[in-house]
């Protein structure tokens, strides 16, 4: 065990590194230990829903240990190198290098050196095959396995889609398997649906885990509480998973299908035992879509009942632009206004029916109307530049319709300030827009001008615009193939690390290393063929390319696509699955 103790107190935020938070599982007594990694800091990482719900699904599993580790912040990073110290597991500060398994939870690829700095960090080799008996399993699991082609050099097997069953699955044949090599517990799972083995899978095509029960798993109860702030300190609780939308830039909406709701019964109880089992009184509703949700009035009607009188917090993430959703913030807020969030991600009517968004213009001027009258005065909005087949008309529209909504709301009171937050599109694998190009370097800093020329000074508004050179490391790392790994090394080697942290990244790491390795990156930034074979294709997402081809076509003319609830668009998961999406949820709700 690594002896930490002595340099708490010389580093900003000790108790990140105590692992003795409430409700953190301790076991003495198993037979296969793995530490579960979120390569980012405490506060980001616990905040995770993922990470929160594996935790405990697989401490439940008997024989099996699971402890957590995260990046260490700059301080902790130096002690450990300058006193040759193997980062550690926060549970039993054991060094990484001596667990069985290691688990990295990718959620964006921005951290994808950080996984390189932990392993070194931990001792370990940063290739997979230069890792023998004596070094762990390295996995990894999240929405950027989808695409796992430029980390294949590093790991030693994926889990692609849902990890409950499969990850519990593993858990026991390990646990069954334990004194077997490496090599052979790998054979053990090669078969089993989500699991892709670079060294055993060659042209194999890996179909995605998918649970079709959320009843079945229940975790919420038994949430750590930190010592220290972290990004969402709350109790959250995932109502359903999935989006019926269709919204074509929108990974997380593809690789989630179906919609899987939680029925209200079952999202009652565990959201009391969250409440009962931390001590918070904020709970989040975690959902791509909260307000989707067939039984959210039900459900926020009996937590009033319940904790009306506590004054519960609840929050909803994710809501739509209409006045429902205005009704369903306006009964939660319990009499605090912050802000309203809406996300329209275009300007123009041509382009949100070019994403598929299904939301008018005077829709989002009526929301904001309605959060106004209720009582927001803050309203933020967000908004993407660089989509297929946009026009300098259509990022024109941003501004037009912030000051359409402005004047609107203006109306009713002189308070109203709008916060307009503009990302950069990102072609993501598994979406309608995998073929299209991302915007150039050049592309980027005229729009950028452009957009702040329009809002500069203009008095109601604040406009951001998230950083371009992240983004085009971004474009690179999401479409990538297995050259990327050695992209990814090198910039490690050259000192990249945290680059999601506008501090730490270093842009001129990667250039050197993308001219050092000759990357064109044209390859992964352009536009793709409709016909090529495309590095993930061998992931069977359950939604299929032919559908994905189809709503591209249909981008292209501005035509619709309806909701999953009220017409079948034969994305092929209701193949997968022998019932269409709407079934699906009534037969499993």
């Amino acid at each position: 065990m690594i002896s930490v103790e002595k340099y708490l107190l010389t580093v900003d935020k000790p108790a990140q590194y105590l692992g003795n938070e409430f409700n953190s599982v301790h076991k003495d007594d198993y037979k296969i230990d793995m530490c579960l990694i979120f390569p980012d800091v405490y506060e980001i990482g616990m905040s995770a829903v993922g990470l929160r719900i594996l935790y405990f699904l697989l401490n439940k599993v008997e024989g099996f240990s699971l402890e957590r580790c995260f990046s260490p912040m700059e301080d902790m990073e130096t002690i450990l190198r300058e006193n040759n110290l193997s980062l550690f597991s926060l549970e039993s500060k054991k060094p990484l290098k001596n667990f069985k398994v290691l688990g990295f939870s990718l959620s964006y690829e921005l951290s994808f050196t950080n996984i390189l700095n932990i392993l070194e960090l931990g001792q370990i080799p940063l290739r997979a095959k230069e890792r023998g008996e004596e070094y762990p399993l390295v996995m990894a699991g999240g929405t950027c396995v989808f695409n796992p082609k430029p980390l294949e050099a590093f790991f030693d097997y994926f889990v692609i889609g849902d990890g409950e069953g499969v990850m519990e699955e593993i858990a026991k044949i390990f646990v069954a398997n334990s004194e077997k090599s490496k090599r052979e517990k790998l054979e053990l799972i090669k078969d089993l649906d989500g699991v892709y083995i670079p060294v055993l899978h060659k042209d194999k095509t890996i179909r995605r885990s998918i649970i079709t029960d959320l009843n079945a798993y229940d975790y919420a109860g038994e949430q750590i509480v930190p010592y220290t702030d972290i990004v969402h300190d709350r109790a959250v609780v995932e109502i359903q998973r999935g989006c019926t939308r269709g919204c074509r830039f929108c990974q997380a909406g593809m690789i989630y299908r179906p919609v899987r709701e939680r029925s209200l019964e079952e999202n009652l109880e565990i959201i009391g035992k969250a409440l009962e089992g931390t001590g918070y009184n904020e709970v989040s509703l975690s959902s791509l879509s909260s307000s989707d949700y067939s039984q959210i009035g039900p459900l926020l009607e009996r937590l009033q009942e319940k904790y009306g009188k506590d004054k519960l917090s609840i929050q909803l993430p994710s809501l739509r632009m209409n006045s429902h959703s205005v009704n369903i913030a306006r009964s939660i807020e319990g009499g605090r206004k912050t802000s309203f969030t809406f996300a329209p991600e275009a300007g123009s009517q041509r382009m949100r029916d070019i994403i598929n968004k299904g939301v008018t213009e005077k829709e989002i001027i009526n929301t904001a109307i309605s959060a106004v009258e209720a009582g927001w005065h803050s309203l933020k909005f967000y908004f993407m530049i660089g989509l297929p087949f946009e026009t300098m008309e259509d990022v024109k529209g941003i501004h037009e319709l912030v000051s359409k909504v402005l004047e609107e709301t203006k109306k009713i009171s002189g308070r109203v300030m709008i916060r307009v937050s503009i990302s950069n599109f990102i072609p993501k694998a598994h979406t309608p827009f995998q073929w299209a190009k991302q915007m150039s370097k050049e592309e980027m800093e005229e729009k950028h001008k452009f957009l702040k020329d329009l809002f500069y000074n203009k008095k109601g508004t604040s406009a951001k615009i998230h950083h371009m050179e992240t983004s085009y490391l971004e474009g690179i790392l999401a479409r990538g193939d297995e050259k990327i790994s050695d992209l990814i090394e090198l910039a490690f080697r050259k000192g990249a690390k945290m680059d999601s942290w506008t501090e730490y990244f270093k842009p001129q790491a990667w250039a050197e290393a993308i001219e050092e390795l000759g990357i064109d990156t044209e390859k992964y930034l352009g536009a793709r063929s409709l016909e090529e074979k495309l590095p993930w294709d061998f992931i069977d997402s359950g939604v299929s390319k032919d559908f994905y081809l189809s709503e591209y076509k249909k981008a292209e003319e501005q035509s619709l696509t309806e909701n999953c609830m009220d017409s079948c668009a034969n994305c092929g998961i209701n193949t997968r699955l022998q019932a269409n999406c709407k079934d699906f949820i009534k037969k499993n709700s």
